[in-house]
């Protein structure tokens, strides 16, 4: 019997990257997005076994019916890579914003997840993709920040919550990552972050993918100079200085919120 995986997210990025590594290796892949045509595109691509699930995760009508199916099908491997951020003061930005960027990074990943562990077996596994903000903070981008620090943590609880279940869960922390992320979340060309600190969307899934064989830890970061970037600034700099630090990298300045319209991705 073929193993199966359901990817949130699938259309692109990280999302898709994990989507094509799971099918080379044998998974008969559900991909979760928005865009109907191009799900339809990258299934065909993949070829016979896979499956597109349009939705919304943003809208609380197509989460409940991704869990449904989530509950239906019982995966070996969920992915909830769904995410999407916003560059503005928290202040400045329309609060329905912020609410939809909340709902899709955290309601519709706890409801995935439960309705995922709800029904898991030994050998199952979750990852949740967070990021290495959620060790660092952002000003400029605060809410976003803050849900990933809740991914982060929440996988870390699922982890040992489950793991006498024989069910892996953890945490991916990618750091910049070579999407178009920063340009949905409103950020501009001049602002993008040092090429010398991003990694590829493969780099990260390669991460990712060792994390699914090892099974050894609930939090994954995915390089090197992310992990000694977290090190430096939360172990040896006191909060203010590492606070003060992010805010002058940050991309957002007061009177640059973003509208809400370049909140999806």
């Amino acid at each position: 019997m073929s193993k199966t995986a359901l990817v949130t997210g699938a259309s692109g990025g990280i999302g898709l990257e994990f989507a094509e590594r799971l099918a080379k290796e044998g998974y008969q892949v559900t991909l979760v997005a928005r865009n109907k045509a191009r799900l339809d595109e990258i299934v065909a691509r993949l070829g016979q076994g896979h499956r597109a699930l349009p939705a919304d995760l943003s809208v609380a009508a197509d989460t409940h019916r991704v869990a449904e199916d989530v509950k239906k099908n019982r995966y070996d491997v969920l992915i909830n890579n769904a995410g999407v951020g916003v560059y503005g003061f928290f202040s400045e930005t329309p609060l329905e914003t912020t609410a939809a960027m909340t709902r899709l990074n955290i309601d519709s990943l706890v409801e995935l997840s439960h309705a995922y562990l709800s029904g898991a077996k030994s050998g199952d596994a979750l990852i949740n993709v967070a990021s290495t903000l959620a060790l660092l903070g952002f000003p400029g981008a605060s809410t976003y920040a803050a849900t990933k620090a809740f991914v982060m943590a929440f996988s870390e609880g699922l982890w040992f919550e489950n793991k006498h279940r024989g069910i892996y869960v953890a945490g991916l922390l990618p750091g910049v990552t070579k999407t178009n992320f920063h340009a949905a979340a409103g950020g501009s060309a001049t602002e993008k972050p040092p090429e010398a600190l991003s990694q590829t969307s493969a780099e990260v899934v390669d991460v990712g993918m060792k994390a699914l064989k090892s099974r050894s830890s609930p939090t994954v970061l995915t390089s090197f100079t992310n992990k000694a970037m977290v090190f430096l600034q939360t172990r040896l700099m006191p909060n203010k200085v590492r606070v003060n630090i992010m805010g002058g990298q940050g991309p957002a300045k007061p009177g640059k919120a973003q509208p809400a319209a370049q909140l999806k991705t």
